[in-house]
């Protein structure tokens, strides 16, 4: 029997959620029952080494030599002409997409090649959709809509994304089902066991106030909420100055300098680093006393999970949809008000004021992701999502 020729698309690897799901993807599918592929627009982005060697990448900037034109949608069409003629080239079974904007690409050209397509969902619509859309927001939400009509599958990370997206593209009521993230448990502890290589970080704190290391990971923009949680460091510094407050924002993005320059306006330089995108992020997360996801928007954060898997207590902001999910409405963390310096301070006080509550909720938090979040389960219902969409079907996903 041959094996189902599955192609995984991408903009690029860089460090975000969704990147690092389709490497995790690409890392563990069944290789016996599946042939895996991956397109990208752009091959660039940290996590490029991670994708495996029997992997065959594709990239768009590389297939499609011509100058970039001007012509409002030329650059769209020919993307999405280059993959179909890719999809045709490897006779693909079906074509799999994450995040809208490749869903334009993938699913439109899987449409035009006659391959089944499964597209996700990865954050909500009603408040991810405008910030990333740029221009022709009305027309790029039609197509959706009508793109995933035409999917094979439609998936979300969460229950509230999936509901929302049905709403927001004016899906039928049920047809967009839920494929929650999965975490490389193992994977998270192995690199947890490393130091973080960071003098800064490790250094111990003065005889008379003790260290708190506050952590927080992601890509470097309005939507993750930092500039809220270097504001709440500074009040928290201001209300309890018995304790020496370190913070490090892991990962790059378009706002580092405007991060950076109110870092250096509350004169907290020494206080607050920004170290960059790190491989060994697990690491810093099992060395923090605090992980903070100061987030205005998210869909099922990654970073939370492995933080969680770390045994580190966490906070985090109750924005739509993922945190509350994966916190169970607080029973395995802080959950404070999206948006909120005040509520972010606060949920860090929370844990400064009881560590001993808050350690016992991390070990119990700990359990609970390595019980419900495992990687493994992820990437089987994903495998039989991608064999039903490939046989034409996917009238088996109502169980997930």
């Amino acid at each position: 029997m041959s094996r189902i020729r599955v192609v995984f698309s991408i903009g690029a690897l860089h460090g975000g959620g969704s990147e690092r799901q389709i490497v995790s993807a690409l890392q563990h599918l069944d290789r016996q029952q599946f042939e895996p592929h991956l397109y990208v627009v752009s091959r660039s982005g940290p996590l490029l080494p991670c994708v495996p060697d029997d992997v065959p990448t594709a990239a768009f900037e590389e297939r499609d030599r011509r100058p970039p034109t001007r012509i409002p949608g030329g650059m769209h069409r020919r993307r999405v002409a280059d993959m179909t003629r890719y999809l045709r080239e490897i006779r693909a079974d079906v074509c799999f997409d994450r995040t809208f904007l490749m869903t334009l690409i993938a699913a439109d050209a899987a449409w035009r090649a006659n391959v089944p397509a499964v597209s996700t969902v990865v954050t909500d619509p009603r408040t991810g959709f405008a910030p990333v859309a740029g221009r022709f927001r009305t027309f790029k939400r039609q197509a959706l809509s009508r793109l995933y009509r035409r999917a094979a599958a439609v998936l979300a990370v969460s229950e509230g994304a999936a509901r929302s997206a049905e709403a927001f593209y004016r899906l039928p009521a049920g047809s967009v089902q839920t494929l929650r993230n999965g975490v490389d448990v193992d994977a998270v502890l192995q690199i947890a066991q490393g130091t973080p290589d960071s003098d800064w970080w490790n250094r111990p704190g003065s005889q008379d106030r003790s260290v708190v290391r506050i952590v927080s990971a992601g890509r470097l923009n309005h939507e993750k909420g930092f500039h809220l949680l270097i504001d709440a460091v500074a009040v928290l510094q201001k209300e309890r100055p018995d304790r020496e407050l370190r913070l490090a924002l892991l990962g790059e993005g378009a706002h580092r300098d405007r991060l950076q320059h109110q870092i250096d306006a509350h004169r907290l330089t020494d206080m607050i680093r920004m170290p960059g995108f790190r491989s060994d992020a697990a690491a810093w997360y099992r060395s923090a006393d605090i992980y903070v996801l100061p987030s205005l928007l998210e869909g099922m954060p990654n970073v939370l999970l492995e933080a969680m898997v770390c045994g580190t207590p966490v906070v985090a902001a109750d924005c739509p949809h993922g945190p509350r999910e994966i916190l169970q409405d607080g029973r395995y963390g802080v959950l404070c008000a999206s948006g909120s310096v005040t509520a972010l301070a606060k949920g860090l006080q929370t844990i400064l004021d009881d560590p001993e509550v808050a350690c016992r909720r991390a070990e119990n938090a700990r359990k609970y992701v390595e019980a419900e979040f495992s990687q493994k389960t992820a990437v089987r219902k994903l495998e039989q999502v991608l064999c039903e969409a490939a046989a034409g079907s996917a009238s088996g996903m109502s169980g997930f």
